[in-house]
């Protein structure tokens, strides 16, 4: 038996045409090859298949299936004896079967030049399986009264596949196993929410066609609703399948054997299945967990400026957000999270991006932006976490979990994940601790789709035997355990603890709420002293109040001792020289001292840092640029431009300017080339750009 497209091939183009007249397909006419594979998905459709035949006199039907079953081409004569008629009757049936592109001919002569006794015909294998499979359909009648299973055996493998991808099942082609879809489709045909959603999504066209059936008591001849609403065929097709493709309507025969589209009654007086109650969360006594250090619920924004610092100071350079083991070992002592002698795994990588985020930090490995991080310490902490917390949630990647080798997803839905998340801990009671496992377990049980309807994952588990829901619900419930454990304890939404015989557990820490909610008011600042810091005369500075700007002062010029309630510094000789460094007189740290403690320094402190100060041998280097134009009579304009742009400018002897360039203004070297541009000059370097 030939193949359909085989045959298409073998047709002329005006042949072709007549094809496409008969199926009411438009033909471009661009290129022969796109119009056969056009004709070819159509003549293979079962539901263009179905509404042709109903087109069909009876004689050509009988044609069509006295050939289905043969493998050979038969003659005239044959086919006539087969459908009982002449052969006079049959070959004008035979003439329109070929040109409506359902016969060929084994060795036709030419096209239209048909006799009753050189030709045999015969039906493409496509064709005749189309063919059989509707006569098997119309053994079965109508689907209306028929469970999910029956209902899912109407279609083949193929066709289960597009409908359960259309559901939210992700079908791996060549891997998807018929069982596999059945377990999937079975509780969504029929489900109340499943069908909802479906409708919604319909188009317009297809919206029209669903209500029309549905109200003739979800059994409908389509061709009549193809005149009623006014439809081409083309548009009927599309509304056909578009219903199909989403479980919405079956093809199915009445009695007479006349095509009808079903809706089947499971599908038009849906049920919604009660819910299963949720997996129970298991509550932990308090006296069984083990104690755990104190930790600032602003310790990710504290520990951030202590990041910043280090790349200021040019101890830290960044390359995808983590450096080498050896810098992360001097950082660690330094930060409030800490994991033994290392930062937690992922953490610094983490603060990177939300740093490149709130553009402190220029992407790609880049410094820090000084404009961003002036404004930024200026904030209060509070304020700082809450920025924190909504970079993090609207995050379309996952960078908690980019360095977990547990679990790996691509294409998941982290914002939405992470709002279903915040609710599922909303809900818990702050004052009580819970096993991680029946949180997490109870999280994917409520919100199996919280990673979205499309995702593909790795994780490091054996999946067995698991049905689809079982592996995306422990997906689900993995990616939840690695958020709380990681970004949810680095923001300050939960502690997590050791319990005795219970493994892991958390509790939801009291500034969630506020943390996620800006109509609501932060807790007072718990202070331990009416200045906001205190100086001892063995050289230790308390910060008795932190915020932001104290942080990041202190760390310029003092090294720190402990991270506590009441945090401690020290200045020391290498700390001031450090400052120094930096840009900054001894005047200036003496003055912040004073003036955040509300006396003078102690006289040990300060004779100390006088003599550290003199002791330190320092030479200003400051950026600048040498201009000396060809032309000398334009000194006067070129001057006068660069002042204009808010630029210093000096004029040396020999004709030349110096401009020396702010600083940390990297880009004041290409303000000057663009002002001297806009003179019509051409910035010209000795050796290139960078010599």
């Amino acid at each position: 038996m030939r193949n359909l497209l085989g045959r298409l091939l073998d047709r002329p183009p005006r042949s072709l045409t007549t094809i496409a007249q008969f199926w009411e397909v438009e033909l471009r006419g661009r290129e022969a090859h796109e119009d056969i594979g056009r004709l070819y998905r159509v003549l293979t459709d079962p539901w263009s298949f179905a509404l042709a035949w109903e087109s069909l006199p009876p004689l050509e039907r009988a044609i069509v299936a006295a050939l289905a079953s043969d493998d050979v081409a038969v003659s005239v004569e044959e086919i006539a004896g087969r459908v009982d008629a002449s052969p006079d009757e049959v070959l004008p049936a035979l003439r329109r079967l070929y040109r409506a592109g359902l016969l060929y001919q084994e060795q036709p002569r030419e096209e239209l030049g048909l006799t009753p006794t050189p030709e045999r015909f015969f039906l493409p294998r496509e064709l005749a399986h189309l063919t059989q499979r509707l006569q098997a359909e119309r053994k079965r009648g109508l689907p209306r009264e028929q469970d999910a299973a029956a209902l899912l055996e109407w279609f083949d493998d193929a066709e289960l596949a597009v409908i359960a991808q259309q559901l939210g099942y992700r079908v791996i082609p060549a891997v998807a196993m018929r069982p596999e879809l059945v377990a999937y489709l079975a509780p969504r045909i029929g489900n109340a929410d499943v069908i909802r959603d479906s409708v919604r999504a319909l188009d317009p066209t297809a919206a029209r066609l669903w209500s029309w059936i549905t109200e003739r008591d979800g059994v409908a001849d389509p061709i009549v609703a193809r005149q009623e609403l006014g439809l081409s065929m083309q548009a009927l097709r599309h509304a056909l399948h578009a219903l199909e493709r989403r479980g919405l309507v079956w093809r199915g025969y009445d009695a007479d054997g006349a095509l009808r589209a079903v809706v089947p009654d499971i599908v038009r007086r849906p049920t919604r299945a009660p819910a299963a109650p949720p997996p129970p969360l298991v509550a932990v006594d308090a006296a069984l967990v083990e104690a755990t250090e104190w930790v600032p619920v602003a310790a990710a924004a504290w520990d951030l400026l202590t990041l910043l610092r280090d790349v200021v100071a040019g101890r830290a350079r960044w390359r995808g957000g983590e450096r080498g083991g050896a810098g992360l070992r001097h950082l660690a002592p330094r930060l409030w999270l800490r994991a033994g002698d290392l930062p937690p795994t992922g953490y610094v990588s983490f603060l990177v991006r939300l740093a490149e985020a709130e553009g402190l930090l220029a992407p790609a490995g880049g410094g820090v932006v000084a404009d961003r991080l002036r404004a930024w310490t200026r904030l209060d902490f509070p304020a700082q976490m809450r920025r924190l917390v909504a970079h993090w949630r609207q995050a379309a990647e996952w960078p908690e979990g980019d360095e977990r080798d547990a679990l790996q997803v691509w294409g998941g839905d982290w914002p939405g994940f992470r709002q279903h998340l915040l609710q599922a801990l909303g809900a818990l009671d702050p004052e009580t601790w819970y096993t991680l496992d029946s949180v997490t377990t109870r999280f994917a049980a409520e919100f199996p789709n919280a990673l979205g309807a499309h995702f593909t994952a790795a994780a490091s588990y054996e999946a067995g035997e698991e049905s689809p829901e079982a592996r995306r619900r422990a997906v689900v419930r993995l990616a939840a355990a690695v958020t709380l454990t990681t970004a949810g304890v680095w923001l300050g939404l939960i502690e997590v603890a050791r319990a005795q015989r219970r493994g892991t557990v958390l509790r939801v820490r009291p500034d969630l709420r506020w943390l996620v909610d800006e109509s609501l008011d932060p807790p007072e600042e718990e202070a331990f002293g009416a200045q906001t810091l205190a100086v001892q005369p063995n050289f230790e500075v308390l910060l008795l109040r932190p915020a932001p700007r104290h942080v990041w002062a202190l760390s310029a010029f003092t090294v720190l001792e402990r991270l506590d309630r009441v945090t401690i510094y020290r200045l020391t000789r290498e700390s001031v020289e450090g400052g120094l460094a930096s840009g900054l007189t001894l005047e200036r740290m003496v003055r912040y001292l004073e003036q955040e403690s509300g006396e003078p320094l102690p006289q040990s402190v300060a004779y100390a840092m006088a003599e550290w100060v003199r002791e330190y041998r320092r030479v200003r280097v400051r950026r600048a640029l040498l201009l000396q134009p060809d032309d000398q009579g334009s000194l006067d304009e070129i001057e006068a431009a660069l002042r204009a742009g808010g630029l210093r400018v000096e004029r040396l002897a020999g004709e030349r300017l110096l401009v020396p360039l702010p600083a940390g203004d990297e880009a004041a070297t290409e303000r000057v080339e663009e002002i001297l541009r806009g003179l019509g000059r051409t910035p010209q370097w000795p050796g290139g750009r960078d010599g």
